[in-house]
């Protein structure tokens, strides 16, 4: 079963590079990946939007700059992989006889 999980997860992360890839090329742009920030902000604009005006008005200094920001910048399909791999790599081994 987590091997099955791992599989589609490095499959789906493989998938959204193809397709920011084509997405991407079509616009004539470099090659960009799409990120956590522009995938919340798809689904839920304004709960997006009072996320960051929360960040940046609460007391916790660099809430959102730089921590917030760097984390909503994290491309989608890396963390996808990075998920499914750690998977693979965690998984219990057969043990030699």
């Amino acid at each position: 079963m987590r091997i099955f999980l791992a599989a589609i997860l490095l499959g789906g992360a493989l998938l959204l590079a193809a397709l920011d890839w084509q997405a991407t090329i079509g616009q004539g742009y470099a090659y960009r990946f799409s990120t956590l920030g522009t995938l919340i902000q798809g689904y839920w604009p304004q709960g997006y939007a009072s996320l960051v005006v929360s960040l940046k008005q609460s007391g916790v200094p660099f809430a959102w700059d730089p921590v917030g920001a760097i984390v909503m910048s994290i491309p989608v399909a890396l963390v996808l992989a990075a998920v499914g791999a750690g998977l693979v790599v965690t998984r219990e081994r057969a043990r030699a006889r």
